[in-house]
């Protein structure tokens, strides 16, 4: 028997909590930190990400967090039958577009991985029309956001959301706004310190320290009781 983790049902408003919390965690614990330039909109409208990491959907689940935006994710089937209990923090398998529908009807974000797959990190895959389907049945705007995870002056990776302006529902134009954002990413990343924080980006989650700034306390500790 399946249980029913519907974000709705009694388990679902039961679970919610402690799901959130195992998702929080996992970024503090794998993470050095996530970072954030641009803010989202009042809902509704349908969020459109890159897909390069396992972490995507742990990045979408906090800006929603931080934002405090009522939102939903589609994943496939595949992967909420793995981990049902993501229904209950929002999560909806990519079958059910009527139901993500009736969500943004009802004045909810909908966010949604248009190249329908997890990619290498590099340039922009071919993107599906669902996430443009969803949008203009909807009659909402799409808020393109491009995102990296790069391990590079610490001991662990750090994760940058570039958040655009909306857009009207349209394949082209956000296929050109996610490879914008991508590429200002990339530019940024290329001519930034490694270990300073890229230009304009806030601390959405602070994570792990790297060895040697764990190490620092104890130096600085010692220096001062010399």
């Amino acid at each position: 028997m399946r249980l029913n983790f519907a974000r709705e049902g009694v388990l679902g408003r039961a679970i919610r909590p402690h799901v959130g919390r195992v998702l929080l965690r996992s970024l503090r614990k794998n993470l050095r930190g996530v970072y954030v330039k641009g803010e989202l909109p009042p809902p509704p409208f349908v969020l459109a990400m890159n897909h390069h990491s396992f972490f995507d959907g742990h990045l979408v689940w906090l800006l929603f967090q931080k934002a405090k935006i009522r939102g939903n994710l589609l994943i496939s089937e595949e992967n909420l039958r793995a981990f049902p209990m993501l229904e209950a923090v929002g999560a909806l398998s990519t079958k059910r577009l009527r139901e993500a529908l009736k969500r943004l009807q009802a004045g909810e974000a909908v966010a949604v991985f248009p190249e329908g797959e997890l990619r290498p990190a590099g340039p922009l895959g071919e993107l599906q029309r669902g996430t443009v389907w969803l949008a203009h049945k909807a009659r909402t705007p799409i808020v393109p956001v491009g995102s990296r995870i790069w391990l590079r002056g610490f001991e662990h990776p750090e994760a940058f959301l570039l958040v655009g302006q909306p857009i009207e529902p349209d394949l082209a134009r956000l296929g050109e706004a996610l490879q914008g954002l991508l590429s200002e990413l990339d530019g940024l990343y290329a001519t930034t310190h490694p270990r300073e924080v890229l230009p304009g980006f806030s601390p959405l989650l602070l994570g792990r320290r790297s060895l040697d700034e764990r190490l620092r306390i104890w130096i600085r500790f010692f220096r001062d009781s010399a």
